[in-house]
Formats: structure tokens, sequence, C-alpha cells
């Protein structure tokens, strides 16, 4: 893992409520760092969410939208938030009543230090 990764995915882990924090590359939606807590399935987010968050791109052209910056997925249990970070996604598993703004905004950074 490279330090940017480390750096990256430790500032957002530091914010209340996130669960879990990785990057993962964009096509394939493997993991390339993970920092998650127990009981969070890092190869079953890091593959679900990318496949997420290239539907949203796919659906965002052909709406005539330039493209994704951040997706939100919000369910029962809690939140998932993923943010493009080139061929990288910056991905944060949120608990429900974590702080989503902060979460959103830690999660942009985090991308925004890896583009």
């Amino acid at each position: 893992m490279t330090a940017r990764y480390t750096e990256a995915l430790d500032r957002l882990s530091r914010v209340s409520g996130v669960a879990g924090a990785l990057v993962v590359e964009a096509r394939a939606g493997l993991p390339v760092a993970v920092d998650v807590a127990s009981g969070v399935d890092s190869g079953a987010v890091a593959a679900l969410a990318a496949a997420m968050y290239r539907g949203a791109q796919r659906a965002a052209e052909t709406g005539g939208y330039e493209g994704v910056h951040t997706l939100q997925l919000e369910a029962t249990a809690g939140h998932v938030v993923v943010a493009g970070a080139g061929e990288m996604l910056v991905i944060a598993v949120a608990e429900r009543d974590a702080q989503l703004g902060l979460v959103r905004l830690e999660t942009q950074r985090a991308a925004e230090s890896l583009r």
C-alpha cells in the first residue's frame, strides 16, 4: 500500500461513524488499500460499490451530464459514499447515524488527494 493511499484512508477512517475506508480500482472493483472494521466484507463492498459507480457514470453520460463525482447509497443499516479518483475510487462505509456531510467531504478530499 502506498503512502498516498494510507494517508487518504487514515484521514477518512478517523471520521466518527466511518466503519470502513477503501481505495478500489474502478474498473475491476478490486480493493487496493483497505481499512475496515471487523464484520465489513471489504471485497464485497469494493465490487458492489465500483459496479454501482460505473452504472451511475454510464447513466450520467447517457443523460448528457459530464460524469459522476460522488455517489451516495443510503440503506437501512448505514451508508456507502463513493468518490472518483481517476482510475481509483475512494469508498467510505458509514454507520446509519454518521454525520453524512462530514463523511462526504472527507471522502471527496481523499479522492482529490489521489488524483
